[in-house]
């Protein structure tokens, strides 16, 4: 069973979803597939009240940086998933593709909360620099599809059309894409946008050089990211399981960061361990009894009685929205003067930790689809056995209706077939049975 996690309004929150089988349904395969994520993640904002700060799709999964105004985070999520499942299926199967009809994979949406103002400048660098580090593109700004920018918390907002697919007429023509500062982040500079947005946009750019410090390979460059076939995947198994998931992150560092990361660690434990004892007395008949504050799924599914705030609580606990950030700044503006004064050394931590990870990200966020690549193949020969040097086996990748295989790629290690119709079907026999119908 899945951990129990804590939902609570204002928690400025990381959100990464994965595609199923890890196949490239979300890159820019199709001009629409930007569209359709933008315009169901606008809808999705529309519905539930959810700030935006930041977001990218990355080939085979995205990442968003949001903060819910109501403890609904997890209808926000289902509403995007579910359209940009449906649309894009829509798009496959209208190109001449085969849909997967489950696009994305089977595991929850991980939900990451961003405890202070330096967990939320880290991760949306991070965030911002992703295909970067994957190898797709030199700087951001190349991806295809690429809206997001730090500048747009000034205009506020991103105008999407409808797309042409899926999407019913009772929809909005069109529809706005509200995109904001982080609150705990806009607050750290006292307010001054103007200051936030060049120190973002110079974090980036001290990001992008660490990347190319510990690059290997060229980048492959947004018009090869362009011809990435939607049924394609990384040449690189997928993750075992077993590992720990995060589902909160401390960016300051030294005393306080090792304190609070105790602290909030501690409260996850304690959470977990009464979320439990309440569920098993609800299953055993006790219908009043109290779920920890933070319960999502039984109160909303169930109707489960939660129980208040405890104070003191770092997770457990409301977050502030911008407008409350904005209200407290207005009111005292010796504490407005004293924060941006002390903005500089959350930009100096900031641009350590990445410069410090930098290499790790890379190699953590890698994306090679069908190269060659290097590995052991066992075999009973003795003199295979006692050389250091690995075999070399090729990643074929072939059209499902190809005959045979080329020559010798019965020793590759992996065959990527691609499933779409662009080479041209069979001829079909009328009236022949076993013919494929049509579609």
């Amino acid at each position: 069973m899945t951990a129990a996690r804590i939902i609570v309004p204002g928690a400025t929150t990381a959100v990464t979803k994965r595609t199923n089988l890890r196949k490239a349904f979300l890159g820019p395969w199709h001009q629409l597939v930007p569209q359709i994520w933008l315009y169901a993640l606008a809808d999705a904002q529309r519905h539930c009240t959810v700030a935006v700060h930041h977001g990218i799709a990355v080939i085979n999964h995205h990442h968003l940086t949001v903060t819910p105004a109501k403890n609904n985070l997890p209808e926000f999520a289902r509403r995007l998933h579910a359209d940009v499942s449906s649309a894009l299926n829509t798009l496959l199967v209208r190109e001449r593709y085969e849909a997967p009809r489950q696009l994305f994979d089977e595991q929850q949406p991980h939900f990451m909360r961003l405890l202070d103002a330096p967990a939320q400048a880290s991760h949306l660098i991070y965030e911002r620099l992703n295909c970067v580090a994957a190898g797709l593109v030199d700087r951001p700004e190349h991806m295809p599809g690429y809206l997001f920018d730090f500048a747009l918390w000034k205009r506020g907002f991103i105008e999407v059309e409808r797309p042409p697919i899926y999407f019913a007429n009772s929809r909005p023509d069109r529809l706005r894409l509200e995109v904001t500062p982080p609150p705990l982040l806009y607050r750290a500079f006292g307010g001054d946008l103007d200051a936030l947005v060049y120190h973002m946009n110079r974090l980036g750019e001290d990001g992008i050089r660490a990347l190319r410090a510990t690059r290997k390979a060229p980048v492959r460059g947004a018009r090869r990211v362009r011809r990435i076939h939607p049924w394609d995947e990384p040449r690189s198994l997928r993750e075992s399981g077993g590992q720990p998931v995060p589902t909160f992150r401390v960016g300051a560092r030294g005393i306080v960061g090792q304190l609070t990361n105790i602290a909030a660690a501690t409260e996850t434990h304690g959470f977990r361990v009464e979320h439990t004892e309440s569920r098993i007395a609800r299953l055993g008949g006790d219908l009043e009894r109290e779920f920890p504050y933070g319960t999502y799924q039984w109160s909303v599914q169930h109707g489960a009685p939660v129980a208040p705030p405890i104070d003191g609580a770092i997770l457990a606990q409301p977050g502030p929205l911008l407008c409350d950030v904005k209200l407290e700044l207005e009111r005292d503006r010796a504490l407005r003067a004293e924060l941006r004064e002390r903005c500089g050394g959350l930009v100096a931590e900031v641009r350590e930790a990445f410069g410090e990870e930098a290499e790790e990200i890379a190699a953590h966020t890698g994306l090679a689809l069908s190269e060659s690549v290097a590995v052991r193949v066992c075999t009973n020969d003795a003199s295979e056995e006692a050389s250091d040097e690995p075999r070399v086996a090729a990643v074929i990748v072939r059209h499902r209706f190809d005959k045979q295989l080329e020559v010798g790629s019965d020793s590759a290690a992996r065959v990527v077939v691609l499933r779409d119709r662009r080479r041209g079907r069979p001829a079909r026999t009328p009236g022949k049975h076993g013919a494929d119908p049509p579609r």
